[in-house]
């Protein structure tokens, strides 16, 4: 995550080895503002719960696409099942756990 808040905040550093620091592409030395880092590492510690969340309900959007093939009929309780997957970031408020797991949010129940 680290590495990931440097190439946020200073777009220009290309390579990041924490033993040397950080290199823009030319081989030059940048200094880190290791008070912006920590707060892009801040950022992405509190965005990584709906990031989580949405990646778990694309997953499960995912695995009922077949459902709305064109040769096939949806039910209400089908549609409904993917509406209520596709509100779930604007309606749930995802946490994780101590061992980064998702927690704090009620799944829908997927119809027969």
């Amino acid at each position: 995550m680290r590495h990931e808040a440097i190439h946020k905040t200073h777009p220009n550093v290309v390579v990041v080895d924490d033993g040397l620091g950080a290199f823009d592409k030319d081989g030059n030395s940048i200094t880190i503002d290791e008070d912006k880092v920590s707060q892009e590492i801040q950022k992405l510690l509190s965005a990584e719960p709906m990031r989580l969340l949405r990646q778990e309900r694309n997953r499960r959007i995912a695995e009922t696409d077949w459902w709305v093939l064109p040769d096939r009929t949806v039910s209400q309780a089908q549609k409904d099942y993917r509406q209520a997957l596709r509100d779930l970031p604007s309606t749930a408020e995802p946490q994780l756990d101590e061992q980064g797991n998702l927690t704090n949010v009620t799944w829908p129940t997927k119809p027969e």
